[in-house]
């Protein structure tokens, strides 16, 4: 026997003998002490014990061969095609006593061989029979811990899958939450380049503002210089009104000098009445034309949108302050050009806030419909990592069960060997017991027979 097997005691023949009973196993005194006279029924009570122990079935699972092996036997082409029915009771019997072997080994026996079912002895097939029903005694002991354990693991795989399951689940709904998200956030994007779009539009709007309030100013100073125009006709005439006095009263009474005086101050006279008469129509069109310039700067003070070209108006205006004849002419081309100016200037203006009213819209939406998607988002990655929470939980249960295994298998482990060391303490009492008792009865003996 190894060092490593497994101690087990040696029953005494009635205990195997009610066992076998208890098992349905028919066994007999004379077969148990004399098995060498019956090697068959050894065989069979072997056979059914192997059934017993390892959960076979003896037609269906024991006499059984392999597919490949059945294959070479019905080949023609292999070596052992000539006498299958040979073979395969071979083979039968080389399964069986492989398995009877591999289940002694594992009952702690080591030392079962064919002799053991060719030429079998008492004494060996009791201690065979005794590790036999110590391992099948063991087993009966054990099964309701293995069993709780492997209903507690299987309970614990199940949820463990359950989880894993959920887990998918939520990862798919993730990934589709963000891959709204990112349509959501490629629509923010085109949103936010649409209002980069219409905020240059803006500035741009603004720019042609300034520049129109630059060449508000600029008419208004041509207006300023027409007006300080006026003043100094206006001064001249007075000038020249003082002038026609004064030469009033140096008239001499000369008839012919006064006649060539008059006749000249008549032309003078006429002159500056052709003077006064321009200068006055100077004037009103200087009015006019201020009055044009005051309209138009009022004008142009009430836009505050685009006006796309004012280049011309400048130039009439200069024209205006150098040639007075045509400034009429221009006053009136200015007037309705400011009147149309006026007009796409009010267009300009529903346009504009049209686009404001509808980025404000837009950016409202698009900044629920953000708001909506980050909410949603946090949601999902709540669920998930709760989710994520509660699978580690069950890792950590299914570990801790784990280690309760490992605890139950180590208290089993040592359970068994202080069974052992009590069976071979009880052994060694035995053998004690039974040396006492020998020499006991040596003695008795020697006493009877003196």
């Amino acid at each position: 026997m190894s060092s490593n097997a497994i101690v087990f005691p040696l029953l005494k023949n009635a205990m195997i003998l009610q066992i076998m009973a208890e098992l349905e196993i028919p066994l007999t005194e004379a077969e148990l002490t004399e098995p060498g006279r019956c090697r068959e029924r050894i065989r069979e009570v072997f056979r059914q014990l192997l059934c017993t122990c390892w959960g076979l079935d003896q037609e269906t699972q024991l006499d059984t061969l392999s597919t490949r092996i059945q294959s070479q036997l019905t080949t023609p082409d292999t070596s052992i095609s000539a006498h299958p029915q040979l073979y395969k009771d071979a083979f039968v019997e080389t399964k069986f006593f492989c398995q009877l072997q591999k289940l002694f080994r594992i009952c702690g026996y080591d030392e079962f061989g064919l002799r053991d079912l060719a030429a079998p002895t008492g004494r060996r097939l009791r201690k065979q029979l005794s590790a036999l029903i110590n391992y099948m005694k063991y087993r009966e002991d054990m099964k309701h811990l293995l069993d709780t354990v492997l209903d507690e693991r299987a309970a614990m795989f199940e949820a463990l899958e359950e989880m894993a399951q959920q887990h998918t689940d939520l990862e798919g709904r993730l990934s589709e939450v963000r891959e709204i998200h990112e349509a959501k956030i490629l629509e923010r994007e085109e949103a936010e380049a649409e209002c980069q779009e219409m905020e240059a539009e803006i500035a741009q709007q603004n720019k042609i503002q300034s520049s129109i309030r630059q060449q508000n100013h600029l008419l208004q100073k041509t207006a300023s210089e027409l007006k300080d125009q006026v003043a100094n006709l206006s001064i001249a005439l007075r000038e020249l009104q003082a002038e026609e006095r004064q030469l009033n009263k140096e008239v001499v009474h000369s008839p012919d000098r006064v006649k060539a005086d008059v006749h000249q101050a008549e032309k003078e006279l006429e002159e500056v009445k052709r003077l006064i008469a321009k200068k006055e129509e100077e004037r009103n069109l200087l009015a006019k034309m201020l009055k044009n310039a005051v309209k138009g700067e009022e004008s142009v003070k009430s836009s505050t949108e685009t006006i796309e070209d004012m280049d011309d108006l400048v130039q009439q205006y200069e024209i205006a302050a150098e040639d007075a004849d045509d400034l009429s002419a221009n006053a009136d081309k200015v007037e309705r050009s400011l009147e149309k100016k006026t007009t796409e200037k009010e267009e300009l203006d529903i346009d504009i806030r049209a686009i404001e009213e509808r980025h404000l819209h837009t950016k409202s939406k698009l900044n629920k419909q953000l708001d909506d998607a980050k909410h949603e988002l946090n949601s999902t990655v709540n669920k998930l990592g709760t989710v994520e929470e509660e699978r580690l939980e069950g890792i950590a249960r299914v570990e801790a069960c784990q280690k309760r295994i490992d605890i139950i298998e180590k208290l089993m482990e040592a359970e068994e060997r202080q069974t052992n060391e009590t069976r071979c303490k009880r052994i060694e009492a035995f053998h004690e017991f039974e040396k006492a008792f020998i020499a006991k009865q040596q003695s008795w003996n020697g006493l009877l027979s003196q």
